[in-house]
């Protein structure tokens, strides 16, 4: 029999991959890099970007925080006009941080509004 500890810690595993596979997959520096040199220019980026979101609208998906999706210029952090692996990584992560942080605030709201109409009632 498996011990308390180790359920728990399978449990937590399968909860933070179904957590990430719920708030979408960031998409990958090899769909972003069409020539495969490398790099990730503006047009391989705002291409690979818009064709993404438009194949997520039309199956239904949800788009949120598009209007806080990355731009080119946020993640080109040296400003040389191409994106590498480190770059992309560096800034998936942070906007992910970001966007959980925007969920989480909208979750407190909710909450405080709920409250808020059960004092007027």
């Amino acid at each position: 029999m498996k011990s308390p500890k180790t359920i728990v810690y399978l449990l937590s595993i399968t909860l933070s991959l179904s957590l990430l596979s719920a708030a979408g997959n960031p998409i990958e520096f090899v769909d972003f890099d069409h020539d495969k040199n490398g790099f990730v220019t503006q047009k391989e980026f705002n291409d690979t970007k818009n064709t993404r979101m438009i194949k997520n609208a039309q199956n239904g998906k949800m788009l949120r925080n598009a209007n806080s999706s990355l731009q080119f210029s946020d993640v080109d952090t040296n400003k040389d006009g191409k994106i590498t692996t480190v770059e992309l990584s560096k800034s998936q992560q942070i906007q992910r941080q970001k966007n959980m942080g925007n969920r989480n605030n909208k979750m407190k709201l909710k909450k405080r509004k709920g409250r808020n109409s059960n004092k007027l009632n």
